[in-house]
């Protein structure tokens, strides 16, 4: 819980565990993603491609691996469709994550739910609510594209893959 200027009690508890798990699933995303591209990885300056980077990073670099996979036919055409666009997905939901994340959330001079975000980057005021049932969506949706990677990993790299060490 929380208190504005003027003490007046704002709890937060259910955006801040919505947030939270969100983090928490964006995390494990980000590890699903790391995972492929070492197994996509042929190479010791590959798999260091995935070393400490942010997430779009990790994204552009397992696209790139997925499509060199499918021109030496280490993958087929359609399993490397398949891992682009899960990949692209990831894109858009890791931004929608990043909007979260890293933009300032403003409330009403009674103290309410915050419902204006004000984004760092282009310090443009954007008027939608912070609530809990959204970022639980968001979550889902990272959720879901975790198993969807992970799961086409195992099917299509399984025991084939021969990760560079």
């Amino acid at each position: 819980m929380t208190t504005d200027q003027n003490d007046v009690a704002v709890d937060l508890t259910a955006i801040e565990a919505a947030l939270g798990r969100m983090v928490y699933r964006a995390g494990n995303l980000e590890a699903v993603v790391r995972h492929v591209g070492g197994k996509l990885a042929t190479t010791p300056k590959e798999l260091q491609k995935f070393d400490g980077v942010p997430a779009g990073t990790l994204v552009m670099e397992a696209t790139k691996l997925a499509k060199k996979a499918a021109v030496g036919e280490r993958i087929s055409e359609t399993e490397c469709d398949e891992l682009v666009k899960l990949l692209e997905d990831v894109k858009g939901h890791l931004e929608s994550r990043n909007v979260y994340i890293h933009g300032l959330w403003l409330t009403d001079e009674m103290g309410g739910e915050p419902f204006v975000m004000l984004s760092q980057k282009k310090w443009e005021v954007r008027t939608r609510p912070l609530a809990p049932e959204e970022v639980g969506k968001l979550s889902e949706a990272l959720l879901g594209l975790s198993n969807d990677i992970f799961d086409w990993t195992e099917r299509a790299l399984g025991e084939k893959a021969d990760p560079a060490a």
